[in-house]
């Protein structure tokens, strides 16, 4: 249980950008759509579950070598995934045109977005045990923070800068994520 708690924050966390993105795109839309809504949802999740994935097979590939240290990689993963985030939430500029209408831009935003996948993937392997269920979880809750996020965009698009931390935040849960698991392998708590 502890396990899937310590996912489920990873998860979260990391989709915060994707809802940001997706709130984002929703306030651009001229109404709402819910083609373009699943489109978005679905790409996301696809290509957040391919990266979760692609780390995940990664840190297996190298547990071995790895584990002796694991803890430390874990912690200045989450840091600079952490860190990132609430850097680039205060430097990004909001897209004056949606991303949804092509398909190629799309998928790059949702693969610009999932890079942190890949390293929660890779620390994921570290800690968890099985893949399936947890690469499902990754796709289910993407799809569906992202169809939230661009639904309550479309939605509410006149309250837009009521959400303007959110990928803040959800660096610095990351950030006190890799600081727990630090000290719990170091014994501290």
């Amino acid at each position: 249980m502890k396990e899937i708690s310590y996912f489920l924050l990873l998860v979260i966390s990391i989709n915060l950008d994707c809802f940001t993105s997706s709130v984002t795109e929703g306030f651009l839309l001229k109404s709402i759509n819910y083609k373009r809504f699943l489109q978005i949802g679905i790409t996301f999740g696809l290509v957040q579950a391919l990266f979760f994935l692609f780390g995940f097979l990664g840190g297996r590939f190298a547990a071995n070598w790895i584990s002796s240290f694991d803890h430390w990689v874990a912690f200045f993963v989450l840091l600079a995934i952490g860190v990132h985030m609430i850097i680039e939430e205060f430097q990004q500029e909001k897209e004056a045109e949606g991303f949804s209408g092509d398909f190629k831009t799309l998928v790059g935003v949702a693969m610009a977005v999932s890079i942190d996948a890949f390293a929660i993937g890779l620390v994921t392997s570290l800690l968890l045990k099985t893949l399936a269920l947890f690469a499902f979880l990754v796709f289910a809750l993407t799809f569906l923070i992202s169809f939230i996020g661009v639904f309550l965009g479309s939605s509410f698009s006149k309250f837009a800068k009521k959400i303007k931390y959110s990928q803040a935040i959800g660096g610095v849960i990351l950030i006190l994520l890799g600081l727990k698991i630090l000290l719990e392998h170091l014994g501290v708590l």
